[in-house]
């Protein structure tokens, strides 16, 4: 393991985007001063700077106590006003080397669970990272950093690297200079290919947090992005293995080896850790995989884990519904076949589920297009097909 540290300029990226992501979970809308870069540390806590009220300000300090595994002991005097000290406290919290950081992830039911990682670990990932991406001038950051994969490509990376970040957002300029590497996620991709239509000279793409459509990275070399990297990993193990697309097999990192289990495979770290993988894969020489499969049956939705059985066991409980099978739309949104109880208008139906997954449901599960039909649609076999 190297011996990195964590930058302060790691930290306070990652610190504004735990505290955006709580205050917003909160408010349930999205803090102004978020859009287009992170605060600056003088940046005031509270009326005359953010806006946090009390409660909010407390929550953040939960936030980011649960995130850097932090308590009291380094806190000041007086609480946080500026957003400088939540840096220096997080700063003096890892300051032994010792520290740990912890991320969020969706279970099978949609509830969040923590997934703990040493600070360690990530710092030496994104160390590795940084010698494979020397040449980069910029980071332009189209994700947030509370979650894993924004944490270590557009904190601990450009950090390592020595160099800026940028934030920016689909559908505002990107500005785009030769030098840069882009972290997105497969639908910004699409979308950026839609409004970019070519690409500047030199730039580098880097996708992960859901599968990369092979059609989707070809066309997107085909756009002048120099070079398309694919990382496969979750937020239990941090990036696993990474393809230049438009390999299909993706080359383990270097605390990743394989090992058999059963008829399949799982990953052993530096300590012999065994480590579940996220889904089935198929062993490629002796440091390669390819995925074939989730284990545990979920889909990626915008970068989230979206689980479509349990979409369709809430879409059950809607009146008028008598059953009804999820998918993934080749949209990359969600899509449901429905059947309904007795005989229904399909346009006042599709309302009635568009209101009922409003409520019931997170953006990301809520099903964009609804089929209908007398019976699920099912092979000679029985088993469920899919429909258009």
């Amino acid at each position: 393991m190297s011996d990195v540290v964590l930058h302060r300029s790691a930290a306070h990226r990652i610190v504004c985007a735990v505290v955006a992501a709580e205050v917003e979970r909160v408010r349930e809308s999205q803090l102004p001063q978020t859009a287009g870069s992170d605060w600056s540390e003088d940046m005031p806590i509270g009326d005359d700077g953010l806006g946090l009220d009390s409660m909010e300000r407390l929550g953040a300090l939960g936030a980011l106590a649960e995130t850097f595994g932090l308590d009291d002991g380094p806190l000041g005097p007086e609480p946080p006003r500026r957003v400088g000290e939540w840096v220096d406290w997080v700063m003096r919290g890892q300051a032994d080397g010792g520290g740990r950081i912890t991320v969020r992830t969706s279970g099978s039911t949609g509830a969040q669970r923590p997934c703990v990682h040493a600070t360690a670990d990530l710092l030496d990932e994104a160390a590795w990272l940084a010698t494979r991406l020397a040449n980069r001038r910029r980071v332009v950051a189209l994700v947030p950093a509370h979650h894993l994969y924004g944490m270590i490509w557009t904190a601990l990376l450009p950090s390592a690297l020595g160099v800026p970040v940028v934030v920016r957002t689909i559908g505002a300029a990107l500005e785009l200079t030769a030098g840069d590497l882009v972290v997105a996620v497969p639908e910004q991709w699409q979308a950026a290919l839609r409004l970019l239509r070519r690409f500047p000279d030199d730039i580098i793409g880097v996708s992960s947090a859901g599968p990369l459509p092979d059609r989707l990275g070809a066309d997107l070399l085909a756009a002048g992005l120099a070079r398309l990297l694919d990382v496969y990993g979750s937020s239990e193990t941090g990036a696993i293995a990474i393809r230049d697309v438009p390999a299909t097999a993706y080359d383990l990192l270097p605390r990743w080896r394989l090992a058999a289990d059963g008829d399949d495979w799982q990953l052993l770290d530096r300590n012999d850790t065994v480590t579940p993988l996220p889904d089935h894969v198929d062993r490629v020489g002796d440091r390669a995989l390819r995925p074939t499969g989730r284990r545990d049956g979920a889909v990626q939705v915008g970068g989230h884990n979206v689980w479509p059985d349990r979409v369709a066991r809430v879409l059950r409980e809607a009146d008028g519904v008598a059953d009804a099978v999820v998918r993934l739309h080749t949209d990359g949104r969600l899509k449901a076949f429905i059947v309904p109880e007795g005989d229904c208008d399909p346009a006042a139906l599709t309302e009635r589920l568009s209101r009922f997954v409003t409520d019931r449901l997170a953006d990301h599960e809520r099903p964009k297009t609804f089929r209908f039909g007398t019976a699920l649609p099912r092979n000679a076999m029985g088993k469920m097909q899919d429909w258009t």
